[in-house]
């Protein structure tokens, strides 16, 4: 049924599992042993009473799945699927290189009847769940419907791609996937009408699978699984999947509440009907190429690349029963507070303030849109499981709130490639690199546990797709509603108290435009001053010139940013390097000198910081380097020989201690895209997207005076380099109590006689 060998790239995923009963198994309940080679086939029968399984070694085996005996093996060819009709006594094998689909009498063992009329490889085949009707698709696309009774063909059609082949409940509808279109097709079974095209969020469609009441639709692919309304064709929300990672196989529980899906190193289960991700089963490590539920639902079945055949004990999830209501969050005492989002509020939201010059919004008719445009940035994605590129976030912080219990709601009118939702929390550390620290976000299409920055976090994974998202905390426990209904609650211990409260919005892809439209935003509880007690006015309103921030620095590179750079008169004069700061980059262009075979052509220095700093982080986000190696220059400035002499070189691609220093590592990396470091007193820790590269200690440098970004170039070819936002933040002032940074006027010109002789 479902064939592809692939490579997979393997890929962590963390989650915690907030439910009553346990339906996690750690090891398989059997193993199963025979086949000789990857197993890519498992089918249970109807009445849960065979098991069937293809594999690599160009044998069926039909096993008693209770005792774990084996009954009878079939001799076939090595590639296709397999489908017993609707009372187990045949089972169809899809016969790929022959070309046609072999009937088996699972009592005998006998080839009852062989079906030829197919012109490419058969990859595929369902068998109807009410009727003797089979169905087949080949590598040309080719949908063929047989009478498995007669072997009398009903009807083909082409359906351009196939990667999966399932019917509905009641046999209507025919599903397919398509790897090359990245499509799911819904098929009129009794006519072979094109019913619905459905676009996925997966990159491409590796399986398809009907629940077993009909309605929903699961397509499993690259980097996610959708679900729709089998009906309508609409879709009804994406599960939280890892984007890195291909789910190759698809399977409902017979009642219909849970998906499993197989992928590299396992099995995901996830609530079908609440969109909630459950947990992996055990540790197997192979890519899982099908699976299959028993009748019952207790059994869980999985093969892949391996000659084993799994067999999972799975405890169905229980009823959903909604908790009582918090009785505080209710009652005359409650007052609320609401954005209407009627031009006058405009002025209780917080102003752009490192996005200003990507992010337009206006309110208009009671509602707030929202536009974004593209910028690839993942600096400030709030964690790894929502993997979301965060280029704006509009964040609701001026409401004069600490409590203990609230309710928040927000309604979503209307997106376009965009994520949008409700953070609650408490205040980050800096709202530079960790704005969602200490915060959840209650997202329409996910939910996502506080920023991965050490304070773990006890949310589920939910894939929404929610108009409405309603949040209510009480004491350390989270309720999420929406219009109404019940959808999940959990306890955190890291969050007590409540005073970081707003909307965020991002896109979902960072190279096209994000467009949000976004209606009434409540707040209320006990606490809550009762409305026009208080004058919300923007807070953190930063002006574009001339901003003053007291823990961190950030350069996003506007245009109107970039007289806080150096210009060095030398190399514009000599044409050798050019540079331009628009919409939030830093393109640099340097022209070759051919005297040298390795020449420093360009140094770019940041000199706007009076700094002279023992603590400090510094980062900065290279998105291109071309014939470059670009990253950071930190270290101490010779100021009697004007020279670098006492400065480390940190680049994308390699690391470079001056003479005055001690060795370190001999490091060269695979072009980091982001480049963090840590300075402690002359303990230097380098890190990247959160992994850590090397530490190493020089007990020359007690503080740093010297930091800026540096770029080499080689020999003959054109340099160029594409840079984000350089920051520096936590700095401790060397024996000093304070430090303001300014990042325009009298600072800028401080190392004005730095520049390059």
């Amino acid at each position: 049924m479902k064939n592809m060998p692939l490579i997979i790239i393997a890929f962590m995923l963390f989650s915690v599992l907030v439910f009553p009963h346990s339906i996690i198994a750690d090891e398989p309940i059997a193993t199963l042993t025979g086949h000789t080679d990857i197993v890519h086939s498992v089918e249970f029968s109807p009445d849960g009473n065979l098991l069937a399984t293809k594999g690599k070694d160009q044998t069926i085996r039909l096993w008693n799945p209770h005792s774990g005996n084996l009954i009878r093996t079939f001799d076939t060819t090595f590639r296709g699927g397999i489908a017993f009709n609707q009372d187990g006594s045949i089972l169809a094998s899809a016969e790929a290189t022959d070309k046609v689909i072999n009937l088996w009498n699972t009592d005998t063992g006998k080839l009852q009847k062989t079906l030829g009329g197919h012109l490419g490889n058969v990859y595929h085949v369902a068998f109807s769940p009410n009727s003797d009707v089979l169905a087949s698709g080949d590598s040309d696309g080719n949908i063929i419907l047989w009478n498995s009774d007669t072997g009398q063909l009903i009807r083909t059609w082409h359906a351009e791609t196939l990667d999966g082949l399932t019917f509905s409940a009641d046999g209507r509808f025919l599903a397919n996937g398509g790897r090359d279109d990245g499509n799911v097709k819904v098929w009129n079974a009794d006519t072979g009408q094109l019913l619905h095209t459905l676009e996925p969020n997966a990159y491409e469609i590796f399986d398809v699978a009907f629940s077993p009441e009909g309605h929903t639709l699961a397509g499993a692919g690259w980097g996610a699984i959708d679900l729709w309304n089998t009906s309508t064709g609409e879709f009804v929300r994406s599960l939280p999947a890892d984007s890195g990672r291909a789910y190759l196989c698809a399977a409902f529980s017979p009642d219909g509440r849970m998906l499993a899906c197989g992928k590299d190193a396992g099995v995901s289960l996830w609530d079908a009907e609440r969109g909630i991700f459950l947990d992996n089963l055990g540790v197997v490590n192979v890519d899982v190429y099908d699976l299959a539920f028993s009748s019952d639902g207790n059994t869980l079945a999985s093969v892949g690349k391996s000659n084993e055949v799994h067999l999972w004990k799975i405890t169905p999830l229980d009823t959903v029963i909604a908790p009582d209501f918090p009785e505080d969050l209710t009652g005359p005492n409650v007052n609320t507070w609401r954005e209407d989002f009627n031009e006058v509020h405009l002025d209780s939201w917080t102003k752009r303030e490192y996005q200003r010059e990507r992010v337009t919004w206006e309110t208009k008719n009671g509602q707030l849109e929202v536009l974004t445009q593209p910028f690839c940035n993942g600096r400030l994605n709030i964690s790894n499981q929502l993997e979301l590129e965060t280029n704006y976030t509009l964040e609701f912080t001026a409401f004069p709130i600490e409590t203990e219990q609230i309710r928040v709601k927000l309604k979503v009118d209307s997106l376009e490639n965009a994520n949008a939702g409700i953070f609650i929390g408490q205040k980050p550390d800096s709202l530079v690199d960790q704005v969602f620290q200490h915060a959840y976000l209650f997202a329409n299409h996910a939910l996502g546990n506080p920023d991965s920055w050490g304070h773990s976090g006890a949310a589920p994974e939910i894939g929404l797709n929610l108009k409405e998202i309603d949040v209510v905390f009480d004491r350390g426990r989270f309720y999420v509603y929406s219009e109404g209904e019940y959808i999940v609650d959990f306890r955190t211990n890291s969050i007590q108290t409540i005073d970081y409260i707003g909307i965020a919005v991002f896109p979902e892809f960072c190279k096209s435009p994000a467009t949000v439209s976004l209606d009434d935003f409540e707040i209320s509880g006990p606490t809550v001053p009762a409305p026009g007690t208080v004058v919300v006015e923007p807070k953190d309103n930063k002006p574009i010139d001339g901003t003053v921030i007291d823990d961190f620095w950030v350069e996003d590179f506007n245009e109107g940013h970039l007289d806080s750079w150096t210009e060095d008169k030398h190399q514009k004069e000599r044409k050798r390097a050019t540079w331009q700061a628009k919409d939030g980059h830093l393109n640099v262009w340097i022209q070759p000198q051919l005297n040298r075979a390795l020449l420093q052509t360009y140094e770019l220095q940041f000199t706007g910081l009076p700094i002279k700093a023992e603590k400090l982080n510094v980062k900065v986000d290279i998105l291109e380097a071309h014939n470059a190696n670009v990253g950071i220059l930190i270290g101490q400035y010779d100021w009697t020989g004007g020279t670098f002499r006492r400065t480390y070189k940190i680049l994308h691609n390699s690391i470079w201690g001056a003479i005055e220093l001690g060795d370190v590592p001999d490091q060269n990396y695979e072009n980091l895209k982001e480049i963090e470091i840590v300075f402690n007193k002359g303990h230097f820790e380098l890190l990247s997207e959160g992994e850590n590269i090397l530490e190493f200690d020089e007990p020359n440098l007690k503080y740093i005076d010297c930091l800026g970004i540096i770029a080499y170039t080689g020999e003959v070819p054109l340099a160029h380099f594409v840079m984000d936002n350089f920051v520096i933040s936590d700095v401790v002032p060397f024996k000093a109590k304070s430090l303001s940074i300014n990042a325009k006027g009298k600072a800028a010109v401080l190392w004005g006689e730095l520049k390059q002789k």
